[in-house]
């Protein structure tokens, strides 16, 4: 009995393991989100994306902060030529946003932007996107409304930036309520802006208030003043600085943690 011919390598069927189909790996969608607005999480977001950049990770950042988009000023960039809201409001695909600036690959919103912004499913927005990296780094609006609902929906896990103030611990509180209530897995707490006044409170103080694990502890650094206003990452602009370095240290572990995500 002549032996089965092979199939040519191109059309033979997916492997299947126990009986599933064994599907691409997507990327993990991890958003940034805080209690309120300035305290430092889009340059959490841009410092992480291009020190992931350099340790050859396949990441995309995501301006999700519709009302009010800043990312592409932590680079330089006033005027992409296309945004989110473009793909939003005329339809356009995902993908045609997409521009690379600085070495990293990213979605932007556009600053200058008045209409009302139509009510937008994240989660399907950037569901083209997912084969294509390992990691979407989404900057959330900052509090609790319904730009953060959508961004929290569109998450497989999250971080959350805060400062060692007292009220913005407190107001941080809220945060973690919506985490819970719509089931987003918490990577940790970033605490940005340490100067080590004695009214601050300390890493463990922080710790035990929120209860969840303190994965990043950023200094004050007015390097990081100077790198915004030059449109340039701080790890990039300022290398050495304090805060760089623990942003470089923060973005190394959430390279390795990729891994088990």
């Amino acid at each position: 009995m002549p032996g089965k011919k092979k199939l040519p390598t191109l059309l033979k069927p997916p492997k299947k393991e126990r009986g599933m189909e064994i599907r691409p790996r997507e990327a993990r969608v991890i958003g940034v989100f805080s209690c309120k607005g300035g305290v430092g999480k889009t340059t959490v977001v841009s410092n992480l994306a291009s020190s992931l950049v350099d340790l050859k990770r396949k990441v995309l950042a995501f301006d999700a902060n519709l009302g009010a988009p800043n990312l592409g000023l932590h680079f330089g960039e006033l005027t992409p030529k296309v945004t989110v809201h473009d793909v939003i409001s005329s339809d356009l695909p995902i993908r045609e946003a997409v521009l690379e600036i600085q070495g990293v690959p990213m979605v932007l919103g556009s600053i200058a932007y008045e209409d009302e912004v139509r009510p937008t499913d994240l989660r399907e927005l950037l569901s083209p996107l997912k084969r294509e990296y390992e990691m979407i780094l989404l900057d959330s609006a900052p509090g609790i409304g319904s730009e953060v609902v959508a961004a929290l929906k569109a998450c497989t896990g999250m971080i959350i930036v805060t400062n060692p103030y007292v009220p913005t611990i407190a107001s941080t509180l809220k945060t973690f309520r919506a985490a819970e209530k719509y089931r987003v897995p918490i990577l940790g707490v970033v605490v940005n802006r340490v100067a080590g006044e004695p009214f601050e409170l300390s890493v463990g103080e922080i710790r035990e208030a929120l209860g969840w694990p303190v994965i990043g502890v950023i200094p004050e650094d007015k390097r990081v003043r100077e790198s915004t206003a030059a449109g340039i990452p701080v790890v990039k602009y300022r290398p050495r600085s304090k805060a760089a370095r623990e942003l470089k240290k923060l973005a190394s572990s959430l390279s390795e943690r990729l891994k088990s995500l």
